[in-house]
This record gives C-alpha cells, structure tokens and sequence, in this order.
C-alpha cells in the first residue's frame, strides 16, 4: 500500500508542531516547507523541524510579500500586516509543491478563533476557496469544526483522530505537549516584523519615498535609529558597536556614511547616498549621538560618498531637537 504523504506549512510554533505529530500517528509521512522573508525568518522552524525530525525545505517569497504589502487584497491588521493575503500566498505556494511533487494534501498548525484576521472560520474558508486546493487542505488541530476534506473521505486520513480546537486559550496544545513529551516549545508571540508599530512605520516611510525596494533596505530597518531628512535623505544610526557592525555590512557603493572622528559614536548611514542637505543634517546627528562631551560644541565628521572621502564641522544639538527627523511608529488611519 502505498504511504500517504503530507506537506506542513511549518512556523515551527507549538500549534504546528503538534499538527505534525498527530498526523505522524497515523502513519503520515510529513515534510514541512517554511516561507521565508526579512519580516519573519525560518531560524525557529529549523530548530522545531530538527526536534521533531522532519525534512524542511526554506522558500523565500520576499518579492511576492513586497507586492502584497503594497497593494494587499484584503487589507491590513493592526499595523502593515497582511494577513490573510499573507496566508493566501503560502497556500498557493504550497498547493504548486504538493502537485508538482505528488503530495497527498497539504496542512497548517493554524486554530479557528485563534487570531482575529487570518484564523475566523470565515477567513479559512475563504482562503480554501481561494487558494485553488481548497479540498487538498486539513487543519488538523481544528479540523471538526470544518466541512471534510478529500484526504479524509478517501480514508487517507481519520477524522475521529482529528481534533476541534477553538479559541485563544492554549490550555489544549499545553496539554497535548506534555502528552506528546513536548517539554519546551516557542512563544507564541514575536513572529511577524509587520505587526510590530515601530517597523512598520519605519516601512511605511519606505513604501512612500522609495520605489524599488531591495532586501537589503528591509534588513536595514530592524537595525539602528532612523530619521528622515527630507525625501532624497533617510539616516540610519547604529546604537552600539554589535549594530555599527551589522550596518556596516550592508554598506553599497551608493550609500554614503558618516562617523565622528575624536569620539565614540554611531556609524552613520544614508542609503543611496542622500543630497547635501540631507549629508550636513546626518553630520549633526552623528555628532549629536556621539560620546562627545557637551561642552565641545564643533566636532569633526567623516563622510564617505560617491568614493571619496571629505570632512565636515558639525554643530551639537540637543538630542530632543533633532527628535523632529525621526521616523515615527505606525498608526492605522
């Protein structure tokens, strides 16, 4: 008899680990598939895929999430979340997987009430209807709450073994771990960058001044403090050595950057290398975050552009002045 196969859309969260697990019980082979994007990365998925011993393959969709954010068909969550439009992707994507490859169905960890704009029963219906494999796809933590799907009316998988989770409560899952030997497992929270105020503001800011966006300006803004100039100058400030770092590695041949020359301080970044206003206002904040005691009020800066190498006398300011340029957390209109 032939072993029937099964894809997990894997977050690598206690809800889909334990959807794989029940599966397994049934003699399920199950592989997972993370999508991956600078809003939320695959290092838990990995690391829960490992516990549990399943193959998992890591799918960047980052263009095709870029376009969502931009334009998304259902809107957003609280912040520039979309999620429903979100989960419509990886279903899709999923769907292509287990019909070039030959799996049986495809499933989520996902529980019906669980999260207010992607898990109602209304929004996973539409995205069954929606996804072109609707009938293909099982959420075997809340699957009695849902209408049969076609691997359990072929007998592929039994539905009495299936459960009817609902709600925010995760006293069931808690169980069900420790029945399962599940000691340690990840929060449930902090998965999703864009459903975090302050870097979707910071999004938000890139959406409206720059139109093409890289990855590269994605992973620039988890790092540092970032003020907006004007629209040809946004600036990016490390906050400690680890960022300086980190900022530093994703310097180009475009950008300009800037430091203090006598004292500690933050290495500055202009990506695509701003205009002369905004290169004097980023030597002022440059100076202004530097370990420079106050009562120097000339300090020395370095700026890098278009290859070449030239220096400027920055005022100090009081830090609250310059608290005007800075790109502000999001709130939804």
């Amino acid at each position: 008899m032939k072993k029937v196969k099964a894809l997990s859309v894997f977050s690598g969260g206690l809800d889909s680990i334990l959807s794989v697990l029940i599966l397994r019980q049934q003699g399920i082979e199950v592989e997972g598939v993370y999508f991956e994007t600078p809003f939320f990365t695959s290092e838990r998925a990995r690391e829960s895929a490992k516990r549990i011993g399943i193959p998992l393959r890591i799918i960047d969709i980052t263009d095709e999430m870029l376009s969502i954010i931009k334009n998304p068909r259902f809107g957003y969550g609280a912040c520039l979340n979309p999620c429903l439009d979100c989960r419509l992707l990886m279903i899709k994507k999923a769907a292509e997987i287990m019909k070039r490859e030959g799996f049986d169905f495809i499933f989520t960890g996902e529980v019906i009430g669980q999260r207010p704009m992607s898990q109602t029963k209304r929004a996973l219906l539409k995205i069954k209807e929606l996804c072109g494999c609707g009938d293909y796809l099982l959420l075997p933590l809340s699957a009695r709450h849902l209408p049969l799907t076609l691997p359990e009316r072929e007998g592929k998988v039994d539905r009495n073994r299936l459960l009817g989770i609902h709600g925010r409560s995760r006293k069931e899952q808690m169980r069900l771990a420790e029945a399962f030997g599940i000691d340690s497992y990840p929060s449930p929270a902090g998965g999703c960058l864009l459903t975090d105020k302050a870097f979707s503001g910071r999004l938000m800011d890139l959406l409206i001044h720059q139109k093409e966006i890289k990855k590269r300006d994605i992973l620039l803004l988890k790092l540092g403090r970032h003020f907006r100039i004007n629209p040809l100058t946004k600036v990016i400030l490390g906050r400690n050595r680890r960022e300086n770092e980190d900022i530093s590695s994703l310097i180009t041949p475009e950008d300009s950057y800037l430091n203090v020359l006598e004292y500690p301080g933050p290495l500055v970044l202009i990506p695509y290398g701003g205009d002369d206003e905004g290169r004097r206002k980023a030597a002022i904040l440059a100076a202004s975050y530097s370990d420079a005691p106050s009562n120097v009020p000339i300090i020395k800066v370095k700026i890098c552009h278009d290859n070449k190498t030239y220096y400027i006398n920055a005022p100090l300011q009081p830090k609250t002045d310059l608290h005007r340029f800075m790109i502000k957390p999001y709130e939804k209109n």
